[in-house]
């Protein structure tokens, strides 16, 4: 993702990479999308037709673009008016992640919020579930346990074996742990 646009350099069989090419013009500074920190962009499968697409956390919410497996990517499109600059998210307080929290295979959108954890399922399709709170705790607020960003460092990952990802945190004291129940966390 540079200033105006995405770029991608595609390798042969031999290991060698191609002259970059310009192949969507989204996620640069030029449509908006400032830095990295602010405007969180990934690279992964969303669908289960193992073509990687572009998701990124956008100044109106989450923007997809579909990988056509070729290297290039469909137009991109705004699939979730949440988690974006507009709706009070910002990588100063936030963290925004995606992961399997179902265990269908599918990335889901979890984001450590104000409030605390807020997970938007995926479809399956590309598109995503309106957000819900499904944790009090692991928040920015002092009632959600005062988590800062540049203190505290927060983790998804399955440490029951379950094939869903839990909640790892290390906080002030110590280490704390939300297991997941498959639409919400349960802390101990």
């Amino acid at each position: 993702c540079h200033d105006d646009g995405v770029w991608v350099s595609l390798q042969d069989e031999e290991g060698k990479f191609a002259d970059p090419l310009y192949v969507l013009d989204e996620f640069g500074v030029d449509q908006g999308w400032s830095t990295t920190e602010e405007h969180p962009r990934v690279l992964l499968k969303t669908t289960s037709d193992g073509t990687a697409d572009i998701v990124g956390f956008g100044p109106h919410g989450v923007v997809l673009a579909r990988g056509r497996g070729d290297g290039t990517f469909e137009p991109s499109k705004l699939v979730l008016n949440d988690f974006g600059l507009a709706q009070g998210w910002t990588s100063a307080k936030h963290l925004r992640f995606l992961a399997d929290v179902t265990g269908d295979g599918n990335p889901d959108i979890v984001g450590f919020g104000d409030e605390g954890v807020w997970v938007s399922h995926s479809r399956g399709d590309g598109t995503f579930e309106q957000a819900q709170l499904v944790c009090r705790g692991f928040g920015h607020n002092e009632d959600a346990g005062g988590w800062r960003v540049d203190r505290h460092p927060r983790f998804l990952a399955d440490i029951t074996g379950d094939g869903r990802v839990d909640i790892v945190g290390f906080g002030g004291p110590g280490v704390y742990v939300a297991r997941n129940l498959y639409r919400r966390f349960r802390t101990r």
